[in-house]
């Protein structure tokens, strides 16, 4: 148990009776949670960091923080002792231990899950060797990483998020965004701050974007609904699909697949566009000009193989 600076520490304790067989039974499959209650004062700070096991964390409009731990396998009531779950100041902290030995590599079944309820607008610092990470509600600034497992969001302020394998999905991220995946999806739908998108193997896709934007996977389809800045996509193998450009310079780079690309009604176009197999096709014409507006953008694409098109947008950035 970790000591707390200025104050003792706050020890993970059982919702039932601890002295229970029950509990401690080996030949249980999920044992009785652990649960702890802070009384903060507003927004925490939360750091987690897991060894085996699922995240969920729920944001609510009272001030309580309830961590609840979830033993799984014969062996996960043991690992839920050994657990580290403390309040230091606004922060909170859920450390999983760290030993090594029979009860920590029997495989996934003999794990923790772990359940927090906390204030909205509570900032993150989450991993997980190996589970997935998921939010409900809205979160201020957050960092999560899982070693194998998808992570998942509702609201976010700045925000990393990193899978070496998973998916990465976020509903809608207010501050910059990074996010990183070996393999595996990632699906934003609206970023309002600058957005870097990197899958060595996966789909890459954003509703919306307001402000500069990143975005690049080794192998699969790269899809941005609306955007109104800067863009740089490229993909090794898949094809590239931007709904609606509303402004800013947008490069394109495929080596094998097609690319469409929708220009914004008003927005005035400049191109410049090569595919080495495949055929080009603009559906622009010099009527579709910006007449008074000075809304523009310019088109860099590129495609080893595959066709190009560029055509009036059917979406808009709304």
């Amino acid at each position: 148990m970790l000591p707390e600076p200025g104050g003792s520490a706050v020890t993970a304790t059982p919702t039932s009776d601890q002295r229970n067989p029950d509990f401690d039974r080996r030949d249980t499959m999920m044992s009785t949670p652990l649960e702890t209650r802070f009384e903060t004062t507003g927004p925490i700070s939360l750091k987690v960091e897991l060894q085996q096991g699922d995240l969920s964390l729920r944001t609510t409009s009272g001030p309580t923080t309830v961590v609840r731990l979830v033993p799984r396998g014969k062996n996960g009531a043991e690992i839920a002792e050994r657990f580290t779950v403390e309040s230091r100041g606004d922060a909170v902290v859920v450390l999983a231990p760290k030993e090594r030995g029979s009860v920590f590599s029997l495989g996934k079944r003999d794990a923790v899950d772990v359940e927090i309820d906390l204030p909205e607008g509570s900032t993150l610092d989450v991993r997980s060797g190996s589970g997935d990470v998921r939010g409900t509600g809205r979160f201020g600034d957050t960092q999560a990483v899982t070693g194998s497992g998808d992570i998942a969001f509702d609201d976010l302020g700045a925000a990393e998020l990193k899978s070496g394998s998973g998916d990465l999905t976020a509903r809608a991220v207010r501050g910059e965004l990074r996010a990183k995946t070996g393999s595996g999806d990632i699906e934003i739908e609206a970023a309002h701050g600058a957005v870097d998108l990197l899958s060595g193997s996966g789909d890459v896709s954003l509703r919306r974007a307001e402000a500069p934007l990143r975005a690049k996977t080794g192998s699969g389809d790269v899809t941005i609904g609306a955007s109104a800045a800067d863009v740089e996509v490229v993909t090794g193998t898949g094809d590239v699909q931007l709904g609606a450009v509303h402004g800013g310079e947008v490069r394109a780079k495929t080596g094998t697949g097609d690319v469409v690309i929708g220009v914004a009604s008003g927005v005035a176009a400049y191109l410049d566009l090569n595919t080495v197999t495949g055929d080009v096709k603009i559906d622009l014409s010099e009527a579709d000009g910006p007449g008074d507006s000075e809304a523009q953008t310019s088109l860099a694409v590129h495609s080893g193989s595959g066709d190009i098109k560029v055509r009036r947008a059917q979406v808009s950035l709304a």
